[in-house]
């Protein structure tokens, strides 16, 4: 169990007590990746909860199943870190802060799942890198859309080799905007960009799928329909160079009508010497073309449970799906690609 004091750090979750503590650090974001795992996972509580801001109101994290009569809420996280011992935080707060958490979190020898981006700066990234291999604690970000079937799928078609190799990527992440964004998005310094929160996924659903790399990156971004959101990119547009001479691309959006059947439009096509894998996410779909055969949907494997899955790492039973290095080095590929739009030019990766 991990001391208030921080004196634990170590790579795998302590057993003499046979349950994991977590405690969840701000409610922004995808706190559902943690509260609606947690009910699911013998031996696993929420512990505590410390808000994003003191005001806030915490009724919808109450009706959650993973929440009860013991969970203690906090005001600020320093308050939560100091007094309660977990095993494994989550962290949520407004983008540019958690990064600050993160740090703190591992000064304390706690494992951290993390919203993306990690950070959004590459100073701040840098910090939370350093602070988490002096602890030795073990980070993941909330990259979960390696844990969709479709896209499970594709990767292993690709392995496979049903397409060969994979020459042109492209991608999309298209999302209504809704009546209103937080607070936070009308900054960049405190948002962080498009390409760094929504873009993030397609950007590692490309790499993650076809097992390229990205070499160099150029991109472009603004906001056209949201001037309430001075600091917000309403849309954006990516460009790399694959280490196989290939080249890869994504589209983001918030433009997606109010009136669209789903609330977000996901994408990925992965041409290839042998043939085409084409993801539509929406419809949970993987359509394969080859010269060899007649078109046809792939079968799909079951979701993975990410908390569980990150758990099983730390309890020594498997890899996560996402490694350590993966989570800090798709943070570095989409803050350089912001800098990139933000200076009209290419940046090497």
């Amino acid at each position: 169990m991990a001391a208030a004091s921080g004196s634990k750090a170590s790579g795998a979750l302590p057993s003499e007590t046979g349950r994991v503590r977590v405690g969840l650090i701000g409610t922004d974001g995808h706190i559902d990746i943690l509260l609606g795992s947690i009910p699911r996972l013998s031996g696993v509580e929420l512990t505590a909860v410390a808000k994003s801001l003191p005001d806030d109101d915490v009724s919808r994290l109450k009706r959650a199943h993973a929440f009860s009569e013991t969970v203690s809420i906090y005001d600020h996280f320093e308050q939560m870190l100091d007094k309660e011992e977990l095993d494994v935080v989550g962290v949520c707060l407004p983008y540019y802060r958690n990064a600050e958490a993160s740090i703190a979190a591992a000064r304390k020898g706690l494992h951290i799942v993390s919203e993306k981006p990690v950070a959004t700066t590459l100073e701040d990234l840098a910090a939370l890198k350093n602070a988490v291999a002096a602890a030795k604690v073990r980070l993941t970000s909330m990259m979960n859309m390696r844990c969709f079937p479709p896209y499970r799928a594709a990767r292993k078609a690709v392995q496979d080799g049903l397409i060969g190799e994979p020459i042109l990527l492209t991608s999309q992440k298209s999302y209504r905007f809704g009546a209103a964004r937080p607070w936070f998005y009308r900054d960049l310094k405190t948002y962080g960009g498009t390409i760094p929160w929504a873009g993030i996924h397609s950007i590692d659903y490309m790499r993650w799928t076809s097992g390229r790399k990205y070499l160099r990156a150029s991109a472009w971004h603004g906001n056209k329909d949201h001037p309430e959101y001075p600091g917000f990119q309403d849309h954006a547009g990516v460009l790399f160079k694959l280490d196989n001479g290939g080249t890869a691309m994504t589209n983001l959006d918030y433009l997606r009508p109010g009136t669209a059947p789903t609330h977000g439009d996901d994408r990925l096509r992965i041409a290839g010497s042998e043939g085409v894998l084409e993801v539509i996410g929406a419809e949970n779909r993987v359509l394969l073309i080859t010269a060899a055969d007649a078109p046809r949907e792939l079968e799909l494997p079951e979701t993975v449970d990410f908390f569980a899955d990150f758990l099983a790492e730390l309890a020594g039973e498997k890899e996560h799906l996402i490694s350590q290095e993966d989570a800090f080095r798709l943070t570095e590929v989409c803050l350089k690609a912001r800098n990139a739009a933000d200076a009209g030019t290419w940046i090497d990766l």
